[in-house]
């Protein structure tokens, strides 16, 4: 793994992967299970706040939503926060990523970092490219949470903001299939959490 990745270490989240893996799941109990597993992930990526400064949570729409009442119920009370969101999919064919929607405003200047939500890294395009938005903005600091990555995507995404960067990851598979989803993971996240595999 690269030096600025974290691979969570806590038995309670491979026991509660365990459940996420099985696609039998209904939506309500996806979104659910993935909540569980943010608050596991929050422990070991939250980290202090300078006085006065203020953080931004960015939400990586659409899978990133199921992980954010779970994140921001693990930050302490008296966090200076603000959520943004960015809309990014990744093509089909050419697997790259596209920006749909980003409504990021001038950056506050006390906001110096951002976490990132996106529960599934599997190329590491998506991610890399949330990583250059924020960049661009002026972020001094990212710390991006994922529940899987693959280590292909999750080498990828981690190389391309190496200093600034730290990525915090419940568990890394192995590889990604044809399809460009991570294998054996959870099949494709957004899909399961709403619903929407057959529409």
């Amino acid at each position: 793994m690269a030096p600025n990745s974290f691979e969570v270490r806590d038995p309670a989240f491979a026991n509660v992967l365990t459940r996420l893996r099985d696609r039998s799941l209904r939506p309500a109990a996806v979104r659910a299970v993935v909540g569980e597993l943010t608050s596991i992930l929050a422990k070991d990526a939250v980290t202090a706040t300078a006085p006065g400064e203020k953080i931004a949570v960015i939400i990586i729409l659409r899978s990133g939503l199921a992980m954010m009442d779970s994140f921001v119920a693990s930050l302490p009370e008296e966090t200076d926060m603000v959520i943004y969101h960015l809309g990014l999919f990744r093509e089909r064919q050419s697997l790259q990523p596209i920006e749909y929607y980003n409504k990021l405003p001038h950056k506050d200047p006390r906001i110096k970092h951002a976490y990132v939500l996106d529960p599934l890294v599997a190329t590491g395009g998506t991610a890399g490219a949330s990583i250059s938005i924020l960049k661009d903005w002026g972020i001094d600091q990212i710390t991006f949470l994922c529940l899987i990555a693959s280590k292909i995507g999750l080498e990828t995404a981690a190389n391309v903001w190496p200093e600034s960067t730290r990525f915090v990851v419940g568990t890394v598979d192995p590889e990604l299939d044809d399809k460009g989803y991570v294998k054996p993971g959870v099949g494709d996240i957004g899909d399961r959490l709403f619903g929407t595999a057959l529409s």
